[in-house]
C-alpha cells in the first residue's frame, strides 16, 4: 500500500509540474516590459537640443540680413569705375551746367557736339529736301534750324565746305521752320530767300541761307537734343 501512495504522490507531483510551469527568466521578462512602455524623455534631456537649434536659426537670419544690406551698397571701387566711365563718355564744357552741377551730354555715334545740349549729324551723301527731312525724322531729329546767328557761326566751324539743306521751307502761310514756327519778320542778315524756290539751304562760302528748288540734291544737317546725365 505504501508503494501505491508513493506512486500517486509522484504522479501528482508530475501533474502539478506540467500544469504549472514556472517562468525560466522572471527578471529578464520584467525588464522587457519596462522598455516597451512608452515614456517621454525628461525636460533636461531635450531642452539643450531645442535651444541650440533656435540659436543656429537666429545666427543664420542675422547673417542673411547683414549680407543683404552690404549687397545693396555698391563698393567704392565700383563707384570710381563708373565715375571714370562717365568722364570718358561725357561731353562737357563750362557753359553746360545747371544749378552749379556739371551736366553730362551724350551724343550718338557719328553725331557731333559743339557745346550746349544739342547733337548734330552732318551727312556725306546728297538727297532732296524731302528725303533729308525723312532721314532726320527716322533718327528722332529734325533738319537744322538757324534761328540765331550764333548757332550759324557754331555750325560753320564743324561743317565741311558744302551746301546743306536746313529745316526751313515755304508753304501756304509763308516761310516757316520745321517745328512750324514762322520765320521772324525781323531782318536777318544771314538769310536771303525767294518765294520762287521753296526750300532753304546753308551756303558755306558766305555762311548764309538761300532758297533752292526742293528737288535739288544737297547734303543735309540734322539736330536733336543730347542725352543729359547729372
Amino acid at each position: 500500500m505504501s508503494s501505491q501512495v508513493v506512486h500517486m504522490n509522484t504522479e501528482e507531483e508530475d501533474g502539478y509540474s506540467h500544469l504549472n510551469p514556472l517562468p525560466q527568466h522572471p527578471a529578464r521578462h520584467y525588464m522587457s516590459l519596462n522598455i516597451n512602455q512608452g515614456r517621454s524623455l525628461p525636460f533636461a534631456v531635450w531642452w539643450p537640443a531645442v535651444f541650440t537649434l533656435f540659436a543656429l536659426c537666429l545666427v543664420l537670419t542675422i547673417g542673411m540680413i547683414v549680407l543683404g544690406i552690404r549687397g545693396s551698397k555698391p563698393p567704392a571701387d565700383h563707384n570710381e569705375n563708373l565715375q571714370g566711365l562717365k568722364e570718358r563718355l561725357c561731353l562737357m564744357d563750362d557753359a553746360n551746367s545747371r544749378n552749379d552741377r556739371p551736366a553730362c551730354s551724350l551724343c550718338p555715334v557719328n553725331w557731333k557736339w559743339i557745346g550746349g545740349d544739342t547733337c548734330f549729324y552732318i551727312s556725306e551723301k546728297e538727297a532732296t529736301w524731302l528725303e533729308s527731312e525723312e532721314f532726320c525724322f527716322s533718327h528722332n531729329a529734325t533738319l537744322l534750324m538757324l534761328k540765331r546767328k550764333s548757332k550759324l557761326i557754331s555750325i560753320s566751324q564743324i561743317s565741311q565746305k558744302q551746301s546743306y539743306w536746313i529745316g526751313l521751307s515755304y508753304g501756304v502761310d509763308g516761310w516757316s521752320w520745321i517745328d512750324d514756327t514762322k520765320l521772324s519778320t525781323k531782318r536777318m542778315d544771314w538769310i536771303d530767300l525767294s518765294s520762287e524756290k521753296n526750300c532753304a539751304y546753308l551756303f558755306y562760302r558766305k555762311s548764309r541761307v538761300y532758297s533752292e528748288n526742293c528737288n535739288e540734291k544737297y547734303r543735309w544737317i540734322c539736330e536733336k537734343a543730347a542725352v543729359q546725365l547729372i
